[in-house]
């Protein structure tokens, strides 16, 4: 048995998924091949034009790795997509500041939503609570609340107390119940995108959110939610939990030779991913909850 707020049989939703493309102008570290990744969005992106039924397109963080500069030549390329894009902000990607990103990137605000006929998407702001004062600058309420929590988890030895990572507020966690509450009353499934894992299963445990708790609490209390997407970690991971699948995508940055993108298809049964490159291939059942 499938969810009340099945769509109909007759729908079905395709978008594309690309993260951590980390474009640098800069020397190669380790695997993380920063200038490559110019090109391989290139490449994507041709890819991606010639898929016509694309609802929307979709980066899950850090779109840059350390310089502001960097921003305006990649996005001039990834905006190359004929589908209507979408972002989601990255722990890199605050190389520049809170408010450049906002306006270069043109989202109302760093936790949206939006929806297709059958479906509500949350993009999470997982740099809500963060020590990065390029993302909360110092002296803010944000700030202030970033320091407690990363205390707290450096205190208690957490894997992820690293400061690379990042929370979310209260008042976003209080968005993110209420958005859901509005999808479930309009009979909508909802899949959730962040840059960050909040599942230690999808990922290694270095990378989780820093309330990754918290927030896995939100998504289990409504069976509309089927899915959550994230980046960060660049190897990519996949787990699920009470119904829920949480999809680690693998870094562009960091494909070698090959490339890193996917399609999803989103069909009433069944959530479809075509990996491309190092990203992996996925039949994903909806069971109900």
């Amino acid at each position: 048995m499938l969810l009340a707020c099945t769509p109909s049989a007759a729908q079905s939703l395709s978008f594309a998924v690309l993260t951590d493309i980390q474009y640098g102008d800069q020397p190669t570290a380790g695997k993380r091949d920063y200038r490559a990744s110019m090109g391989k969005l290139q490449q994507a992106v041709t890819a991606l034009n010639a898929h016509k039924d694309l609802a929307f397109a979709i980066q899950l963080g850090d779109l840059i790795d350390s310089r502001a500069a960097d921003l305006d030549p990649i996005l001039t390329e990834y905006n190359r997509l004929a589908a209507t894009r979408r972002h989601v902000f990255g722990n890199h990607d605050f190389s520049a500041p809170r408010e450049t990103l906002l306006g270069r990137l043109g989202v109302p605000a760093a936790w949206y939503d939006f929806a297709a006929p059958g479906y509500r998407f949350l993009v999470i702001d997982g740099m809500d609570l963060s020590v990065n004062p390029n993302s909360r600058a110092p002296g803010t309420k944000q700030r202030d609340l970033a320091l407690a929590m990363f205390d707290t988890l450096r205190t208690a030895k957490a894997a992820n107390a690293n400061d690379w990572n990042g929370g979310v507020s209260e008042d976003q966690l209080a968005w993110l119940r209420e958005r859901l509450k509005h999808a479930a009353a309009n009979r909508e499934r909802v899949i959730a995108f962040c840059h960050f894992p909040v599942l230690r299963e999808s990922s290694t445990p270095a990378h989780l959110l820093w309330n990754h708790e918290a927030v896995r609490r939100i998504l289990d209390s409504e069976p509309a939610v089927i899915a959550w997407f994230n980046g960060h970690d660049h190897a990519g991971g996949y787990a699920a939990a009470n119904g829920i699948h949480y999809v680690t995508f693998p870094g562009m940055v960091e494909s070698g030779a090959q490339n890193s993108y996917s399609v999803v298809r989103l069909f009433p049964d069944r959530i479809e991913i075509e990996g491309n490159g190092t990203a992996s291939s996925r039949n994903l059942r909806i069971a109900s909850r």
